[in-house]
């Protein structure tokens, strides 16, 4: 029966630590985004660990291809230093640097900052018992042409709203990429909660509205992600 214990309790283990994610992660990145100006020379991004042990940290960028090797990703930036670490209760900058590839000129292009925080082996004779976790966090970053027209935080109020039976389109014609945080409908007078989604330049994104199939969808309520992280709230009518 002792086998049996030992794997019942690294099952409970397992499961308390799924459902405790945010609370085990100890690694803080110091904002929800990163914005890569063209102009820069390079940007930094400041993290935090908040815990009581330090960590091995490792960073890279990724282009939306998360399951891939990130030694097999050929983009163009460095992350410096890609692996370091971070005692408790004290910060790191990692710095990414352009390496002045060609870009796209017209729009923005959109990376993703990864974090994976790697915790010191256990030690003793209960360390084959312990199940450890390494916790990621990924957030976007958004290489940003000089020159594009109009402005970052006017594109997120100027999406155009539109139905087609039970699907919700909003159309963004800006050069910049618009992060909602959430999407509220308003279909026949009840307000319909939806998963939010990013919206890319000069492209569309759809969310489908079972409750719009037999009714008109009159309005909508979006909060997006503005570059300091901060939430907006916008409302808009449908067309």
């Amino acid at each position: 029966m002792r086998p049996f214990k030992k794997t019942l309790a690294a099952l409970l283990l397992s499961t308390t630590c799924c459902f405790s994610y945010s609370a085990l992660a100890d690694i803080v990145i110091s904002g929800t985004r990163v914005i890569y100006p063209e102009t820069a020379k390079d940007v930094t991004v400041k993290m935090e660990n908040r815990g009581n042990k330090p960590l091995l940290v490792q960073t890279w960028l990724d282009d939306g291809r998360d399951e891939v090797n990130p030694q097999e990703l050929k983009l163009p930036f460095i992350v410096t230093p890609p692996v370091s670490r971070v005692d408790a209760a004290k910060g790191q900058t990692v710095r990414i640097t352009w390496l002045g590839q060609p870009m796209p000129k017209d729009r923005e292009s959109l990376y993703w900052f990864n974090v994976l925080e790697i915790p010191p082996k256990a030690k003793g004779g209960d360390a084959q018992n312990l199940l450890q976790l390494a916790f990621r966090t990924r957030i976007k970053m958004f290489f940003r042409p000089k020159g594009l027209t109009g402005d970052a935080s006017i594109a997120a109020g100027q999406l155009k709203w539109t139905q087609s039976n039970a699907s919700l389109i909003a159309r963004n014609d800006s050069p910049y990429y618009v992060s909602l945080a959430k999407l509220e409908a308003t279909v026949g007078g009840k307000k319909i909660n939806i998963e939010p989604h990013y919206i890319a330049p000069f492209d569309s994104q759809t969310y489908q509205v079972k409750e719009a199939a037999s009714a008109r969808i009159s309005k909508v309520m979006y909060n997006t992600i503005n570059d300091f992280g901060g939430s907006e709230p916008h409302e808009a009518q449908i067309n």
